[in-house]
């Protein structure tokens, strides 16, 4: 319990510019050198700043509100208890309010959707697309009559964030759809490697969820070859690709033009 002395010890001190209670025992100390002093005029008492952190222990509180007390000159024969501290704290501090404010923030998208444009496209080896069941999009040779089942790739394009590149760079991200259909590849992980699928879906808006990442891929264009390829952006280094043996499913390979076709040629618009 820390021991705070009554006020008629502090009465028969003088609190001049001489002399003060110490922190650490009970008997007056010659006044150590200060960094800062100024005097309360007409009141004689001396008010001293001392720069640093010394240590806040009750003690040294209790002494210093004792002897604020004696200044305010109230009753000097009574002890000093907690609720006097309590009172004096409420006469120094004024009451601060506090508002409640409540609101929502969104986020920024991941991807902010700008429009689409369509075109004819091709691998390397001449090869189209193919829709050739409801989900099952297929890379084959086309001639003739049959050309006519050939698709058009429906691109949507999104902003770059600063990070990921822009035109300048050949790095933009794009959802890929089959024009005249709602449908549009996803990357997603099946067993231990991701695979393409077909999704119904229409994501020609804002992409502001992890989880739709899996439609966004990065278009990469190469000016001097004029081809592009199409990078996973929920798995990078995952290709959209055609298999060198038609006909085959366009799928996902992460060896680009090695065990598969990665490079397309897109015409139109």
């Amino acid at each position: 319990m820390a021991f705070v002395p009554d006020l008629d010890t502090l009465e028969s001190s003088s609190l001049n510019e001489e002399t003060f209670y110490g922190p650490d025992c009970l008997c007056l100390q010659k006044k150590p050198r200060l960094d800062s002093e100024m005097t309360l005029p007409r009141l004689g008492i001396q008010v001293t700043v001392t720069k640093g952190h010394p240590a806040r222990t009750f003690r040294r509180v209790a002494i210093l509100v004792v002897a604020v007390t004696k200044l305010l000159k109230r009753p000097a024969h009574k002890d000093f208890t907690d609720s006097d501290l309590g009172s004096f704290l409420d006469d120094i501090f004024e009451p601060v309010s506090f508002q409640r404010v409540e609101g929502s923030y969104a986020g920024a998208p991941v991807y902010r959707y700008t429009r689409s444009q369509s075109f004819d496209i091709f691998d390397i080896e001449h090869k189209c697309f193919v829709l050739e069941s409801p989900t099952q999009l297929v890379a084959l040779h086309l001639q003739g009559p049959s050309a006519g089942r050939k698709v058009k790739l429906n691109i949507a394009l999104y902003r770059p964030q600063s990070s990921q590149g822009g035109p300048g760079t050949g790095r933009m991200p794009v959802a890929l759809g089959i024009k005249g259909y709602q449908l549009y590849m996803s990357c997603v992980m099946s067993g231990t490697k991701p695979v393409l699928q077909l999704e119904e879906a229409d994501i020609r808006r804002d992409i502001d969820s992890m989880e739709l990442t899996r439609f966004i891929f990065y278009r990469l264009d190469s000016l001097a070859e004029r081809t592009t390829r199409f990078e996973s952006a929920a798995f990078p280094g995952w290709f959209v690709c055609t298999s060198l043996q038609p006909p085959q499913p366009v799928g996902i390979t992460n060896q680009p033009d090695q065990v598969n076709i990665a490079t397309y040629k897109l015409s139109g618009s």
